[in-house]
């Protein structure tokens, strides 16, 4: 496996799992919730990293910026995700702690499905400016 394709595997898992360690900070040890949470913010992940994939594929023959590129839909949302998810657990909101797990994993999957098609516009277009090998 390539480095870009164990960065992608890694991000599909961080998700999940940042998102139930912080709500096992948040609520304690609720199976029911933290099993939720980590379902919740799978399924963006389970979206993103077969696309990513299917795009290192791709990309095999092209730069290592366009590689990296490629894995953008599953790296950037499980990054950033987690760091709101983890933030959010060490410093939670006054009023209705842990909206966030309800409403986050939404807007996840619209910024996963806006990040696959960036990806994908970028991958083509650096397919093609790659040397034949």
């Amino acid at each position: 496996m390539t480095l870009h394709g164990k960065w992608n595997l890694y991000g599909m898992l961080l998700l999940p799992l940042c998102a139930t360690l912080a709500a096992l900070i948040v609520f304690g040890w609720r199976t029911d919730t933290l099993v939720a949470v980590f379902g919740m913010n799978l399924v963006p992940m389970v979206i993103a990293a077969p696309v990513s994939g299917l795009l290192l594929l791709l990309t095999r023959r092209a730069s290592p910026g366009v590689r990296l590129l490629a894995i953008t839909p599953t790296v950037v949302p499980a990054a950033l995700g987690s760091l709101w998810y983890l933030g959010r657990a060490l410093l939670p909101a006054a009023v209705a702690p842990g909206a966030e797990y309800i409403a986050a994993p939404q807007y996840l999957l619209m910024g996963v499905l806006l990040l696959v098609v960036i990806a994908l516009l970028g991958c083509l277009a650096g397919r093609r400016s790659a040397v034949p090998a």
